[in-house]
């Protein structure tokens, strides 16, 4: 085999360039922070295990969560990225998510996600999280208004997913209750599939079963209360199946974690 040659183009991620500014995701780790609707519930745990990659095993009780949130992301090498170009940190994000377990390891397998931005599209993939561009909204309440209460007991909240004339996911909380700092649902292990197609029979496909921890993690403002959630059709979404038998409960809070560089490779797939 001839010696690999150096690549002389720079950057973390495609487009490359001379000086790597042309890069569409910033290098890790990644700092977030933003506001959580987390509503809590049981699908049909057989319909749940269709939808995890072998070997995951789902929850016995067919556990699994829908997200609707707005984040702010900054690369640590450029925290001021937020000031520099806002447009570049700030977006928001969909996802459904179904608790499962790796040789008897608890974490979390993201089914399905949405953002509304093509950078955090991008990474995700990188990291076997499987994001669409959508259009994603939530409530928020600004803590000063005229005829709007402040956020807290009492306030209902709503996020909805729409992408390409369909909403596929509509959920909401009414807050019913102040809940500790850091009470807020935990992710654990997040497992996820690398999948990049074969390009030809001298360019194979990666298809990689890995897994990853975020770090750190805290929760503030943390509410909790009767939650809601409806998939809803679509002809590039397969969401109804896990669709609710039974609500949990749902959440409102500030989150914080890093993402970093710490995936683990658990199987390969042929």
């Amino acid at each position: 085999m001839s010696e690999k040659r150096k690549l002389n183009l720079k950057g973390y991620s495609n487009p490359l360039s001379p000086e790597g500014k042309a890069a569409l995701v910033t290098p890790t780790p990644h700092h977030y922070g933003g506001h959580f609707l987390f509503v809590d519930y049981r699908a049909d745990v057989e319909q749940v295990a269709r939808y995890l990659p072998a070997p995951l095993e789902p929850d016995p009780t067919g556990r699994a969560f829908a997200i609707v949130d707005e984040l702010v992301c900054v690369p640590g090498d450029n925290p001021e990225l937020l000031y520099d170009n806002p447009e570049r940190t700030r977006y928001t994000e969909g996802v459904v998510g179904l608790r499962c377990s790796y040789k008897g390891e608890p974490g979390t397998f993201m089914n399905a996600m949405w953002v509304s931005k093509d950078w955090s599209m991008t990474f995700g993939n990188f990291m076997g999280w499987p994001k669409k561009i959508a259009r994603i909204h939530l409530t928020h309440i600004p803590p000063n208004h005229p005829v709007i209460k402040p956020l807290g007991v009492g306030s209902n909240l709503r996020g909805v997913v729409d992408r390409e004339g369909y909403r596929i996911v509509d959920l909401s909380v009414r807050l019913e209750k102040r809940e500790d700092d850091n009470a807020a649902p935990k992710f654990g292990w997040l497992y996820s599939v690398r999948y990049y197609p074969a390009m030809s029979p001298s360019v194979p496909a990666t298809k990689q079963l890995i897994r990853n921890r975020i770090s750190n993690t805290r929760a503030i403002n943390v509410f909790s209360g009767e939650g809601s959630v409806e998939f809803g059709y679509s002809d590039n979404e397969e969401l109804l199946p896990l669709a609710p038998v039974e609500v949990i409960r749902g959440y409102s809070y500030n989150p914080c974690w890093t993402t970093a560089h710490t995936a683990e490779l658990l199987e390969t797939y042929e």
